[in-house]
């Protein structure tokens, strides 16, 4: 009969679905104790419509109650027949009435949901999960919170959120639905990694701090230490060059330890690498362990703290493939403004005046010299040598591919990236390819397993002099850089920055690696796992520096200086092989109201160097550099290998009542073959233990305000390694040695340094006291106080200068660390307008215990007493002043260094003299000399601290990263900061020197090779605190709905900026992060750059 219907339907007019034509007429039906024939007549008398149908299938006289005013026709058919099969199709003016089949029955059942999703303080939920239960059918929230879904009538709604508990609603007569979420604070609680393992952070009783990709994301810059500056409390970083490829931080947590290597250990995936050998986009979490609690599971390579980095991995039963890319310019952040020509001219001759001397160029040369540099700059030069040698565009730009996806039972995500960064310097260039591969898989329900390949090839391209920053800021005006011939000019005898960074030669460093990681779990109980993971490491250094001579001309085009006078190459390589093998046990279970979870494990580590070098010069063929070019006169060719190994066991111990009342042991029992037998093994235990307060039935009146509140202590030992020979036990044979016999030198060999067989362990012991509270569900609070000791610095102490062989090191120093680090983050939203604040401040104060007496000199120090690497110098107190001399011209203060008079710096005389023999220095000499110089400022960064924030609205996002120190000293000195350094050249800033009616100057008098002003003091010396705007980003996301139209699930466009302001007091044209020095480095830099995220 249906057939029949569809038929003459067919005849009469087009079928349209039930969707179609229900909005063509209105009705209204108010019917009591009738049948559904009187309701169909009513239809019909409204509606102009006429019914078709088979009374065997529809029960007319089936009786009816319904009060319906003015709706759709469609609305009206569905609750007439809401309890019976009946399906209708409209043609034309019939409405044709069937009985439904089974497939159009369960279709004919479904009905479109809409609604909100909010939160207990009324605010929409912005990417809620909303699926029908039992199906795969399902929706997200979009910014409003609003949803649209739909299922099949009297299905049941589950609404989910990351933080919040689900909740069920089971459909019924209602379309639209108002949804209120609750905060769940057990999923509120973090997991953190921690060493072989994950915790939750509410149960940690060690100091950790951890980071998301996403607050790392931000920065846009090449070496990924730079991306977490500013963002862990007690974390210092600090960048001292902007060079590509060269300019990654130096990473100190909770201060330096040793005077030897202080690096933290960084470990990718469980797999130690250095941090800059992975792109930020990889990174899901970093957690950095702060504490002996947290870090002595590593033991011996743990006692500069450690660093974890997770990588992003493939979820189960999603594939997508995303983009992220950006493209920016980069510029100097400062650079100093140098005088011209004739200003240069002047200064000279005020500098030679004022020591009494005849001016060196008279006006009458002034005049030509300015008549004749526009029509004669060869003779007659006005060389930029700053501008003129920085010609490159600065250009920089990142693509990241990612491929993810797979099934429950294995999941791989794929990662390509290029990251391509310009100098300013002709000829600079960094270069960066990657390739990750994650692959997890289920074999069974007791085996997974983990393969993860990564593979990256760096090259780094630089001019083979490393000096141009130097000669660019010191080689005045007068020198001509590049002639109109194009000829390059003479520089500084030779010595041209625009000539050597164009033609004089390039170094080239390509560095391959490729890191495996291979791991595989057995859990046969859900109790117990057992692992297994074997990681081979490949690295390989490829340097060539080719240093190419460069011939110079005369203004009139007569070769003058070569620089240097015979081209030369050096080809090196290095390789590197390192094997990891771990095995642990973990057993966790919970009994009743105590928790414990006991691991046990085994490492071993092996490591292998192997290298060569070969020397070339004269080549004929400048555009060939290889080896076989060069002349075979004075070639040389080097090789060396050597290797190491480590053993250790390792264990952890935790335990817990009701996650209430915290205990966590730690042991490492390492093994080293850099020390002689019976030196060999070390133990570095650690104890910690937490209360968390808050789980307290007295707390709970405390509750809603106070969510968490924790405090927790810890001890610990750790252990260093890192010591720099291979083999300090050992008397090793020096085959380098030349002897003369006969008049002719012959090579030999010889012992000339002693060993020391009793060496051992730097060994550092850290305490810790923290406390961690979470308010009202969105104000985070850590803090902590911690104290580290290292004792047994290796030192080289003095022996005999007769023994005739260089000093061994001794297990001699000793070195404290005390400080506090405190983080607080707080997250809430008004409306639409989402927003989060992060402030993180920490301070350290270092200082010396015991060097066994060893005073060292120069201008950076290390003494007992004083804190680490501490600046060491004359003590300044202004300028001298006429009146500091008698009437007879008699100098009435100690004597300085050389020509010294009126406007130059002034020295105080330190007592230096013990007058009545009691040991304490009681009286000045009366002479301005070495024994004068004291501590004047220190150079470890105090003060450390970063500020983030970020906000979004509909789309629109800003986010901003502050960082600083707020108590810093640093340093320049020669021709980085002082006048006419061998005869160099002075700066713009320089004019504001010492005179007679300027005597509040800013320097002192210009004088002309003359030392009293050029001696290390605490005048050079600056504060460099400094507040630095370290990014700041504005992005807009496309809406969900627009996105999907081009089937995008996510789409993002951003503008950043990197290093766009700094606040600070620091010498004019140097950046405050610049290293103590002459100012010779390449300079950070400023990013500005437009980027792209996709995903579809």
């Amino acid at each position: 009969m249906r057939i029949i219907l569809v038929l003459l339907l067919l005849c009469t007019g087009s079928i349209f679905g039930t969707s179609e034509g229900q909005n063509l007429a209105s009705v209204s039906l108010s019917i009591q104790n009738g049948t559904i024939q009187n309701a169909l007549q009513q239809i019909e008398k409204q509606s102009g419509y006429s019914f078709v149908y088979n009374v065997n299938e529809l029960d007319v006289n089936k009786s009816v109650n319904i009060n319906l005013s003015n709706k759709s026709l469609a609305s009206v058919l569905e609750a007439l027949f809401i309890d019976q099969s009946i399906g209708y199709k409209i043609a034309g003016k019939h409405i044709a009435l069937y009985l439904l089949d089974e497939n159009e029955i369960n279709q004919q059942s479904r009905k479109r949901i809409t609604g909100v999703v909010k939160d207990d303080n009324g605010d929409p939920i912005i990417g809620a999960n909303v699926v029908e239960k039992g199906t795969t059918n399902g929706t997200i929230t979009d910014l409003d919170g609003n949803f649209t879904l739909q299922v099949q009538a009297k299905s049941t709604l589950v609404f989910s959120y990351i933080g919040f508990q689900d909740k069920e609603i089971v459909v019924g007569d209602n379309t639209t639905y108002q949804v209120q979420l609750t905060e769940d604070a057990k999923a509120l609680e973090e997991i953190v990694v921690v060493g072989y393992g994950t915790q939750k952070k509410a149960n940690l009783t060690g100091s950790v701090a951890s980071v998301s990709t996403e607050e790392m994301g931000k920065r846009q810059v090449g070496q990924t230490s730079l991306a977490l500056q500013g963002l862990v409390p007690g974390v210092s970083i600090t960048q001292r060059s902007g060079q590509p490829g060269a300019d990654g931080g130096t990473i100190s947590i909770r201060g330096k330890t040793t005077l030897g290597n202080n690096d933290a250990l960084i470990l990718v995936d469980g797999v130690e690498m250095g941090i800059n050998n992975i792109d930020a986009s990889l990174i899901e979490s970093v957690s950095v362990l702060k504490d002996a609690a947290s870090s002595a599971i590593y033991g011996s390579r743990a006692a500069n703290g450690v660093i974890l980095i997770t990588t992003k991995r493939a979820e189960a039963d999603k594939f997508s493939v995303s983009y992220s890319g950006y493209a920016g310019f980069q510029s100097a952040i400062d650079l100093p403004d140098m005088v011209g020509a004739l200003d240069h001219m002047k200064m000279t001759n005020q500098a030679y005046t004022n020591i009494g001397k005849s001016p060196l160029y008279s006006d009458a040369y002034l005049q030509e010299y300015a008549e004749n540099m526009s029509i004669n700059p060869d003779r007659y030069p006005d060389t930029d040598w700053i501008n003129e040698t920085l010609t490159n565009n600065g250009l920089i730009q990142n693509h990241f591919v990612t491929l993810s996806g797979g099934s429950k039972r294995i999941r791989t995500s794929a990662n390509i990236g290029y990251l391509d960064q310009n100098g300013i310097i002709e000829n600079s260039n960094f270069k960066r390819y990657t390739f990750r591969m994650n692959t997890d898989m289920d074999i069974s329900k007791q085996f997974s397993a983990r393969i993860d390949a990564h593979v990256a090839m760096t090259k780094r391209t630089a001019p083979s002099r490393g000096d141009a920053f130097h000669w660019m800021s010191r080689i005045p005006a007068i020198q001509a850089g590049r002639l109109s011939t194009g000829q390059w000019g003479e520089g500084w005898n030779g010595d041209n920055p625009i000539a050597f960074t164009n033609d004089g030669g390039l170094q080239k460093v390509n560095s391959p690696s490729a890191v495996l990681n291979f791991s595989l779990d057995y859990k046969p109980t859900d109790w117990l796992t057992i692992h297994g993971n074997y990681s081979p490491n490949y690295y390989e250094t490829h340097n060539t520096s080719f240093s190419k001579m460069v011939q110079t001309y005369k203004y009139d085009g007569t070769p003058y200086y070569r620089a240097p006078q015979k081209s030369s190459l050096t080809d090196e390589t290095n390789r590197s092989l390192r094997n990891l093998l771990t095995a642990s046990v973990t057993f966790d279970k919970t009994y009743g109201n105590h928790g414990l979870k006991v691991m046990l494990g085994y490492q071993q580590d092996d490591f292998r160097n192997d290298g060569h070098s070969g020397y070339r010069e004269n080549f004929a063929f400048p555009d060939y550099p290889v080896l076989s070019a060069g002349g075979e006169d004075n070639q040389k060719a080097y090789g060396w290998a050597s290797e190491w190994a480590l053993q250790s066991l390792f264990g952890r111990i935790n335990y817990d009542y009701k996650e209430r009342y915290l205990f966590e042991a730690n042991m490492r029992y390492d093994g080293s073959s850099k020390f002689a037998d019976g030196q060999k093994w070390g133990i570095f235990p650690s104890f910690s233990a937490g209360w968390r307060i808050s789980e307290e039935a007295f707390w709970e009146p405390l509750k809603n305000v106070v969510d968490n509140f924790k405090i927790r202590g810890s001890w610990g030992q750790l252990g260093n390694q890192n010591i720099g020979d291979n083999y300090p036990f050992s008397s090793d044979v020096d085959l380098n040695l030349k002897y003369v016999f006969n008049k002719s030198v012959t090579s030999g060999a010889g012992i000339t340094s002693l060993a020391n067989s009793l060496i051992t362990w730097e060994t550092t012991t850290v305490t810790d006291l923290g406390l961690d509270l979470t308010l009202l569900g969105k104000l985070n609070f850590t803090a902590d106080y911690f104290y580290k000791v290292t004792d047994d610095i290796l030192l080289k102490l003095n022996v005999p200068l007769t023994i005739g062989m260089s000093a061994p090191q001794q297990n001699a120093g000793k070195v404290e660390n005390r400080g506090w680090d405190l983080g607080i983050n707080y997250a809430n939203s008004i409306g639409d307008f989402n927003y989060k604040l992060a402030f993180n401040l920490s301070d350290v104060k270092n200082k010396i215990l015991d060097l066994k007496g060893i005073n060292e000199t120069g201008l950076t120090v290390s003494r007992e007493g004083e804190e680490m690497f501490s600046l060491f110098g004359l003590e300044a107190e202004g300028y001298i002043v006429p009146e500091d001399y008698d009437a007879n011209g008699k100098y009435l203060y100690a004597t300085q260094y050389g020509n010294f008079g009126p406007g130059d710096i002034k020295y105080k005389d330190q007592l230096t003299i013990d007058t009545d023999g009691d040991g304490i220095a009681d009286k000045a000499d009366g002479v301005i000399n070495t024994s004068d110089r004291v501590i004047i400022g220190g150079t470890i960064p105090r003060f450390t601290f970063g500020l983030s924030m970020y906000g979004d609205y509909k789309g629109v996002d800003l986010s901003l990263l502050f960082q600083g120190v707020g108590k810093a000293n640093g340093y320049l000195y020669g021709q980085g900061i002082q006048t006419f350094v061998e005869g160099g050249s002075v700066q713009e800033q320089h004019k504001d020197n010492w005179r007679e009616d300027n005597r509040n100057a800013k320097f002192p008098r210009l004088a002309f090779n003359e030392t009293n002003n050029m001696q290390n003091s605490s005048f050079w010396m600056k504060n460099a605190a400094y507040v630095r705007l370290k990014n700041i980003q504005l992005g807009y996301t496309v809406p969900q709905k627009l996105a999907n139209k081009a089937f995008i699930s996510h789409l993002r466009f951003y503008i950043s900026a990197d290093n766009l302001l700094t606040l600070d007091n620091f010498w004019d044209g140097f950046d405050v992060e610049a290293p103590v020095g002459n100012g010779g480095y390449y300079p950070q830099m400023k990013t500005i750059s437009f980027g792209l995220d996709v995903r579809f």
